[in-house]
This record gives structure tokens, C-alpha cells and sequence, in this order.
């Protein structure tokens, strides 16, 4: 199978290298690259020969808008497209879609097992064998699949997203230092990893458009995202992807592109 994959790290590459696995053929676009035609004219006829589609942009809703438009109507008749329904819900992206059944909302957070699960949200507009297809293709690469309501954020993302901005809040509020507040909440709540640390692996500026499309969805205040988290994007201390986020990492090349 042919498989378009195209996004922000670390979702698309740690799926690229899944899928490659599996011994499906990948062509992996990075969004930071896009800004370069002839980046974008390659992503445009790889979309025309795949037979499943991968997105994963959420950065913000107008990015997910364009990137989503751009690489639908180029589908072949018989292609699916797989959204991470992040910073816009499932049905939301396939109303920008000229075949809006072919449209199914998946959720993935990093850091992304294969031992883990998936999140699968069809569209309301999805046909059934779509959502199908969707389905064993999650399963054939080894996840388990689970189904939620469809809905901006689906569950783990909303509630792992609405965590890291409470924590920020509450760092700033008691002038408490990063590690501190990671080891409060890793240890006494006996979290996998700090939220903070957990952010920073997700990238803040992921975090900041999946609790924008929150707050726009349910007008809950505790969804508006932290100031600190916003200047924080606004700098580019995006976390691992750019070597500094909450924490310093020495950053690493991601996959190329092919």
C-alpha cells in the first residue's frame, strides 16, 4: 500500500517509520518544509498516487485548513484521508473536503507505541466502509483501536492538554520552578512523566492549537490557553523539535522527507 503522510513532528515520522515496517510504501512530508514549492508540488502528486492519506497538523486550525484542502483534492477516487482530529474535529475537516465520506478522524499524542492505542473518530459524513478501512489500517500496524465521539481534542488529547495548561498556570501562580511542578504532578498523581516534560514531547505549539479549538468548541475558560504557553510559541521554544521548550534538549534531525 502507498501511504501520504504529512505533518508536524514527532507524530509523522515515528508513523512513517510504522508504516514502512509493515512494508507499505511512505512518502513523509514535514510541514516545516511546505513553505517550499517544489516541496509542495511533490506532496501534490504523491497525494495522487496514495492510497491512504495521514494528517497530522495542529499547529492551528487555519494550517489543517490549507494543508487538508490542498491534499484532498488531489486523492485519487479510491483514497481515504486519516486526520488527527486535534485542533479541529473530524467532521469539521471533512466539510472542507470535496468528498467529505473519505474523511476519518484519528487521535495520536506523542510519545506514540505501537503497544499503545488509537483513537478513531469517523466524520459524520464518513461512509461505513470507509471508517472500516480506517480501522483495520490502525489495526494492521498494530494498535489498538478505540472509538470515541467525534469532537475537537477526541479524549486523551483534550484531557492530557487541559492538565498541561492547568500546570502552567499553576507554576506561574506559586512561582514554582519547572521541575518542581513536574514532580509534584509526575509523582503525586503517579503520572507517566511531568506534564510539563509531557508538553515539550508534544510540542507547545500543538498544545496551544488543540486547547484553541477546545475553548472555541465548549467557551470553558479552563481551555484558554496559559499566557506563558503563548509566548513561549511565539519564540519558537516549541520543546524537543526545536531543543527548547520547558526543559533544553540537544536537538536532532527529524526524518527526511521522501
Amino acid at each position: 500500500m502507498r501511504v501520504l503522510i504529512v505533518g508536524e513532528v514527532p507524530v509523522v515520522d515515528t508513523l512513517a517509520g510504522l508504516c514502512r515496517a509493515r512494508n507499505h510504501k511512505v512518502d513523509l512530508f514535514l510541514a516545516d518544509d511546505l513553505t517550499d514549492q517544489e516541496i509542495l508540488d511533490k506532496m501534490v502528486r504523491a497525494a495522487s498516487r496514495c492510497q491512504i492519506a495521514l494528517e497530522s497538523l495542529n499547529e492551528s486550525r487555519e494550517g489543517k485548513q490549507w494543508l487538508v484542502e490542498g491534499v484532498e483534492a488531489n486523492l485519487p477516487a479510491e483514497a481515504i484521508l486519516l486526520t488527527n482530529a486535534l485542533a479541529a474535529s473530524a467532521t469539521e475537516v471533512a466539510s472542507w473536503a470535496e468528498h467529505p465520506e473519505r474523511v476519518v478522524g484519528y487521535g495520536l499524542l506523542p510519545p506514540i507505541s505501537v503497544t499503545g492505542l488509537v483513537e478513531f473518530a469517523p466524520a459524520l459524513q464518513t461512509e461505513f466502509e470507509v471508517a472500516a478501512r480506517a480501522r483495520r489500517f490502525w489495526e494492521e500496524l498494530g494498535f489498538g483501536v478505540v472509538r470515541v465521539p467525534d469532537a475537537a481534542g477526541l479524549v486523551r488529547p483534550r484531557m492530557v492538554c487541559a492538565v498541561i495548561n492547568e500546570t502552567v498556570q499553576v507554576m506561574v501562580a506559586h512561582n514554582l520552578t519547572v521541575e518542581t511542578v513536574d514532580t509534584a504532578v509526575q509523582l503525586g498523581l503517579n503520572y507517566p512523566r511531568g506534564p510539563l516534560a509531557w508538553a515539550d514531547e508534544i510540542g507547545l505549539d500543538v498544545v496551544v492549537g488543540t486547547l484553541e479549538a477546545l475553548w472555541r468548541t465548549w467557551g470553558d475558560e479552563r481551555y484558554h490557553p496559559a499566557p506563558l504557553l503563548r509566548q513561549k510559541v511565539f519564540a519558537g521554544h516549541l520543546g524537543r523539535k526545536t531543543g527548547r521548550g520547558f526543559y533544553t534538549y540537544e536537538k536532532t534531525a527529524a526524518a527526511d522527507a521522501t
